[in-house]
């Protein structure tokens, strides 16, 4: 019995598992109305929270979401108002920073560089 705890303590790691990269979200909302933002991923749509509007909010993607490359898109409830602007798929990698800009109703999404 006293010969198998030695390799017990080898199995553990005195190292802290790395932490994954984190995405960010930047919502510059041109509307006169806040607007509720979500990031769709496979048809289901998780709450990032509140964009006020004439103000950029900046929201992080959870990691749960952006674990690997993977296509995604945001979906935009003006408070208020029965339309939702959507943004198209777009592939998303650990570390992105993203711009979303709400300006006249249309969404424009892109990527800041590396």
């Amino acid at each position: 019995m006293v010969l198998g705890l030695p390799s017990c303590r080898l199995l553990r790691s005195n190292q802290p598992a790395p932490q994954p990269a984190k995405t960010f979200l930047h919502v510059t909302n041109g509307e006169f109305l806040d607007a509720v933002v979500y990031v769709v991923d496979r048809g289901q749509s998780v709450r990032l929270g509140v964009a006020s509007s004439n103000r950029t909010t900046t929201f992080e993607i959870p990691s749960h979401i952006v674990f690997a490359p993977r296509p995604l898109s945001f979906l935009i409830h003006p408070i208020g108002a029965p339309s939702q602007p959507s943004a198209g798929d777009v592939v998303i990698e650990p570390g992105d920073d993203i711009d979303l800009r709400l300006n006249g109703g249309r969404v424009v999404l892109t990527k800041r560089p590396q």
